[in-house]
């Protein structure tokens, strides 16, 4: 364990890669380079250590956050190539094409609502269906970081999502072993 703190404080990001942010007297915790220290151990010392705050990554082409309360991931997204809930709906036949794009002109004039919001409120679906969607959207935003072999990570401690945010309980171990096996078939 002390090699690995080593290799960690050792592979620190670059100058030129995002310097860490603080946030109400909150610094990065433990970042480092995805070259030289993997996301599937990085996600292991969450769950390993049953740590709770935020693991921001950035990759070449994206990045994302995910969160974790006492190393259970509660929620995670991509910040672009992310396939849209709306997506998710429809592919499952939780909703038609012609019920999304309804709700995506109404998001067009209330920018303000959020896209789960609108289909509750219109009774389009039930609210455990958005929430199995959301499950799927952070699993394969996990997924895709998972395969990730050039980037950065900043651990910030303590902190969690906004209070809207649908908050998940997917066991980290779990969804490690299920994003190896997905690597595998790749």
């Amino acid at each position: 364990m002390r090699l690995f703190f080593r290799k960690v404080k050792k592979s620190a990001a670059p100058p030129g890669k995002r310097p860490p942010r603080e946030e109400h007297g909150r610094t990065v915790a433990l970042q480092g380079n995805i070259a030289e220290i993997q996301l599937d151990d990085i996600f292991q010392l969450l769950n390993n250590g049953a740590l709770t705050g935020e693991l921001e990554v950035c990759g070449e082409k994206n990045s994302g956050s995910f969160f974790v309360r006492k190393g259970v991931l509660i929620y995670g997204l991509l910040h672009s190539s992310q396939r849209k809930i709306g997506e998710i709906l429809v592919s499952s036949q939780a909703i038609t094409e012609n019920q999304l794009q309804q709700i995506l002109g109404l998001l067009a004039d209330a920018p303000e609502k959020r896209f789960g919001h609108i289909l509750l409120e219109r009774g389009l679906i039930k609210n455990d269906k958005l929430i199995e969607a959301l499950r799927i959207q952070a699993r394969e935003a996990f997924y895709e970081a998972l395969s990730w072999k050039q980037g950065t990570f900043f651990f910030y401690n303590n902190r969690t999502p906004s209070e809207e945010e649908v908050l998940l309980a997917d066991r980290v171990d779990t969804l490690l072993l299920q994003g190896m096996l997905q690597l595998d078939e790749t």
